[in-house]
């Protein structure tokens, strides 16, 4: 495999099932030596050593194509893809944020490759989930070639909880009650942190779709049915970042940790419960945590709410540069990522939950994971609904609102009915239709 270079930042990573058929491994058109440039965010070494292989096995079925790969953070992507793409300085593929607050505001400024053409080359569609396909699409255009599903809960280390005599939590109130029994115990209850202060939005995702359900949630913000200011919106707010805070569920440098923080109490066994995605499983496999059990269960329910729902989306896709000079390349490319043994190779090395089918009674995953492939798998075949990311389907005026908002809430600064006010408004001014696909990952 050829040499690299890295752009060192650390990250988290941010998973809709695919269908898989097969697809043969096709050689580069052009002959001449061509470099293309990506940009991922895969900073975790077990992440990073399987995008390595992976990326390595296709510059060897393509020995004309040298893959630059250079690793960006989450954070520092946001900061800067938007300048270099629109210099002509920036990388011709980018794995980024699905929706349209993060993709589609480089869609719409016109800097992403519509893929339509390639989509219909290589026979996406028939690979790839309806839906998934059509959280990366813009106004009904397909930019983006989807890679991870997300699956948005709460970890607990299932043996500590048995230790102390602590039973999981199944609704709010519990959660105060075991918050403060695991405080006097000596455990942070919860590992939320907030700072950037992305983490807030997958809290309001899970509140929100527990207490309005999925499909309420999903006609706001699909036909905006409804809004943001609403009292169960508010009482959703006010349970998770004004009453959770006050039963002493949280760190109180809540605003100051990181989610490389929140991580680490987890997985030393200083916090109980860890609030977030599917995208952090590899952190906590049995080598990584020997001699403890972990488990997922979505977030208790909420008193007059709906019920308790996983919430789900697209997390991440693979994006054209529209100033590339080898977009057939780049198209190539993707296509190899999305056939059906890296599918596998997706899930086994990389532990990621990708927009593809794959045989489960074959897979060779930790029991963590594959648990979570089980809730995917029932959310296909309809005997579970599935909760919506809001923030990955939200314009991004609303998404600072509530970055900015949430940290205020937390320190007290704000109230919930102040902060729903300014997301509405915020709606408001920003809200388009954007044709928003069901959570489910049926295809």
């Amino acid at each position: 495999m050829k040499q690299r270079r890295y752009t060192g930042f650390w990250t988290i990573a941010a998973c809709f099932l695919l269908m898989l058929t097969s697809i043969g491994l096709q050689p580069a058109a052009a002959q001449e030596p061509i470099e293309l440039r990506v940009w991922d965010q895969f900073t975790d070494p077990t992440e990073s050593a399987a995008v390595d292989a992976i990326y390595g096995a296709f510059e060897e079925a393509n020995p004309n194509i040298d893959i630059v790969r250079e690793v960006v953070s989450t954070d520092q992507m946001r900061q800067t893809v938007n300048t270099a793409i629109s210099s002509g300085t920036g990388p011709d593929i980018i794995f980024y944020d699905a929706g349209p607050g993060y993709a589609g505001v480089l869609a719409e400024a016109g800097l992403l490759e519509p893929l339509e053409e390639y989509a219909d080359q290589y026979g996406w569609p028939d690979r790839i989930a309806e839906q998934s396909l059509g959280a990366t699409s813009i106004n009904g255009t397909l930019y983006g070639l989807p890679l991870q599903v997300d699956l948005i809960g709460m970890y607990y280390n299932q043996t500590l909880m048995e230790e102390e005599g602590f039973a999981v939590p199944q609704t709010v109130e519990e959660l105060k009650t075991f918050c403060q029994e695991a405080s006097e115990a000596g455990y942070t209850p919860l590992a939320f942190t907030n700072n950037p202060g992305w983490q807030a939005f997958h809290q309001f995702s899970m509140v929100t779709n527990n207490m309005l359900g999925p499909d309420a949630v999903q006609a706001l913000v699909q036909n905006n049915e409804g809004s943001w200011d609403s009292p169960e919106v508010i009482d959703a707010m006010n349970t998770y970042f004004v009453e959770l805070r006050d039963a002493g569920c949280f760190n109180e440098d809540v605003n100051a940790l990181t989610n490389d923080d929140a991580a680490a109490l987890f997985q030393s066994g200083q916090a109980l419960m860890y609030p977030t995605g599917s995208w952090m499983v590899q952190q906590f496999t049995p080598e990584a945590m020997s001699d403890m059990e972990v488990q997922m269960m979505p977030f208790p329910a909420l008193e007059g709410g709906e019920g308790s729902f996983w919430v789900s989306g697209v997390g991440s896709a693979y994006y054209i540069s529209a100033t590339s000079e080898d977009k057939d390349e780049a198209a190539l490319f993707l296509d190899y990522l999305v056939s059906p043994e890296i599918a596998t190779q997706w899930v086994e090395e990389a532990g990621f939950f990708v927009p593809m089918t794959v045989d489960t009674d074959t897979l060779d995953v930790p029991p963590l994971a594959e648990s979570i492939l089980m809730e995917l798998e029932r959310a296909t075949n309809d005997e579970i609904e599935l909760g919506h990311n809001i923030d990955v389907l939200a314009p991004p005026r609303f998404n600072e609102t509530m970055q900015n908002g949430f940290q205020r809430l937390l320190a007290g600064n704000t109230t919930p009915e102040e902060l729903a006010a300014e997301l509405q408004a915020a709606w408001d001014e920003s809200w388009e239709p954007q044709g928003t696909p069901a959570a489910t990952p049926a295809s």
